[in-house]
């Protein structure tokens, strides 16, 4: 039997964002096909970029506020 490379969460999360070689790439699919401990941080990463693909990307809007007020105050000096 060929020896299958262990992947760390690093190795995961560049797969993940295609950041991994074409080599890499091609290991770590054979891994996650053979080992399921592997295949459940896969989707529990997977998840988490998900997530954070969701959040919400921009300033409150008391944030905004804060800033305009700032703004207009520098305008007047």
């Amino acid at each position: 039997l060929p020896m299958i490379k262990t992947f760390t969460q690093n190795d995961l999360i560049r797969f993940l964002y295609h950041e991994t070689s074409e080599h890499e790439t091609k290991e770590i699919n054979k891994a996650l096909l053979c080992d399921s401990e592997l295949q459940a941080q896969y989707k529990e990463l997977n998840a988490l970029r998900h997530e954070l693909d969701l959040a919400r990307l921009e300033p409150s809007a008391k944030s905004v506020q804060n800033i305009l007020q700032y703004a207009r105050s520098m305008q007047r000096k």
